[in-house]
């Protein structure tokens, strides 16, 4: 039996590209959160790429799709295997880190003491927030093998490390800097702009992490991206730094 291999699908608000998917799938579960509908919109989605129907919001918004062609798609820079559970897995983590980080950046907004809100709402208090809700997500799905089972992904030099139950040698690394993603949400929150929608956006896009040995640590910037970064690829700074790196199997303690 052939299997059918994802395309990947560009989503358009009022004809400017929002956002990229590897499939249709995550298009569709990205839909739900942006039209704050209880449902998935498949029926949307189909009609956008089979039928070339836009979609028109009630307040005037219009959504398009394109699904790209299997040409299009080996042409991409980045090529990283991530099973098809984990990619389910991977959208249900982005939707319940979402949700909880938008409730805590709204009520840390709430606390009286400018320096202790300044700090709580700084990369380091929120990257904090990240950790412990993604430990959460883990040990309540039954997923938590240890603090590096956690990550997405893991170097082939750091799975070897932690075979060799070496941890003081490892590094939980986020791919794209925080504070790069982070600062933008708060400020927007200060605004009173931030939605749900774009923190799915902004999470769904950048939080990655990946375990690695200090030693490649020491070969990442560690606050920024390189100059000629897109904004668009996620594993560029590791591209750059010649860090080849693999999905976790998630199965060591």
């Amino acid at each position: 039996m052939k299997v059918r291999k994802s395309v990947p699908v560009s989503v358009y608000k009022n004809n400017e590209l929002l956002e990229e998917f590897p499939s249709i799938k995550e298009a569709a579960h990205f839909m739900k959160v942006e039209l704050g509908r209880e449902f998935i919109p498949w029926s949307i989605i189909n009609k956008g790429i089979h039928e070339k129907k836009s979609y028109t919001h009630i307040n005037g918004t219009i959504y398009r799709f394109e699904q790209l062609s299997e040409k299009v798609k080996k042409k991409q820079p980045v090529d990283i295997h991530i099973s098809s559970k984990n990619k389910l897995s991977r959208i249900e983590f982005i939707e319940f880190i979402s949700e909880h980080l938008e409730q805590s950046i709204h009520l840390k907004l709430q606390i009286s003491d400018q320096r202790l809100r300044k700090y709580h709402l700084s990369p380091k208090g929120l990257g904090d927030d990240l950790y412990f809700l993604t430990e959460s997500y883990h040990r309540q799905n039954n997923l938590y093998h240890g603090k590096y089972s956690m990550t997405d992904f893991i170097t082939k030099k750091a799975l070897y490390v932690l075979q060799q139950k070496e941890k003081t040698k490892l590094i939980f690394e986020h791919m794209v800097p925080k504070n790069l993603y982070l600062s933008k949400l708060v400020t927007k929150a200060q605004q009173g702009v931030l939605t749900h929608a774009e923190i799915y956006r902004v999470m769904m896009k950048y939080y990655y992490t990946c375990t690695v040995t200090k030693e490649e640590d020491y070969l990442l910037p560690s606050t920024k991206m390189q100059d000629d970064w897109d904004e668009q690829n996620p594993f560029y700074r590791y591209q750059v730094a010649g860090i080849d790196f693999i999905e976790n199997p998630k199965s060591f303690k």
